[in-house]
């Protein structure tokens, strides 16, 4: 008899359980109206890297670079289409970890604000380090070119005779 009390019970529980939950979370509303006509044009929207979609940036690099060598050159990257985007550096990826690099990017106001040697100048944003950067994108009108300085410096267990190719992934967003 105890056994049946006790399986009644907790089928009880259970269900006022399952009820009270369902009560909780079971509102739903549903409205409708109707709106006058409207048209909808989606926009156009490319980010480019030295006016290319796929640029092979050679100029970034250099031969007989021992560890502590920096490499720092300028990349224009222009946001085209007819529509204002949001967009930052996404990732940075280096095809081998035998040519350890630190990247630091910024924007700076032109290419001579990026010399091959010494500090960035007139810089607008940055420097950054880890990526995505920067961690809320650059929202920028259509039609926009920017200076991007990047300066790669090779950490210390860099082995001899190796080479190394890095990646520079941009992600761009169409802006209302």
């Amino acid at each position: 008899m105890k056994k049946r009390w006790q399986g009644a019970g907790a089928a009880i529980a259970i269900t006022v359980l399952a009820v009270m939950s369902a009560e909780q979370t079971g509102a739903s509303w549903r409205d409708q109206a109707q709106t006058g006509s409207a048209t909808v044009t989606s926009g156009q929207l490319r980010i480019l890297a030295g006016e290319s979609q796929n640029y092979a940036w050679n100029d970034f690099g250099s031969a007989g670079l021992a560890p502590g060598s920096v490499v720092q050159r300028p990349l224009t990257i222009s946001v085209v289409g007819d529509t204002k985007a949001a967009y930052r550096l996404q990732s940075v990826v280096p095809t081998t970890s035998e040519v350890p690099l630190t990247l630091s990017a910024s924007i700076v106001s032109s290419i001579a604000g990026c010399p091959p040697t010494g500090s960035p100048s007139s810089v607008v944003a940055g420097p950054w380090t880890v990526f995505p950067a920067p961690s809320t994108a650059r929202t920028v009108q259509a039609n926009t070119s920017e200076v991007w300085c990047l300066r790669a410096t090779v950490g210390a267990g860099a082995l001899q005779n190796k080479t190394t190719k890095v990646t520079l992934n941009f992600r761009a967003d169409q802006q209302l």
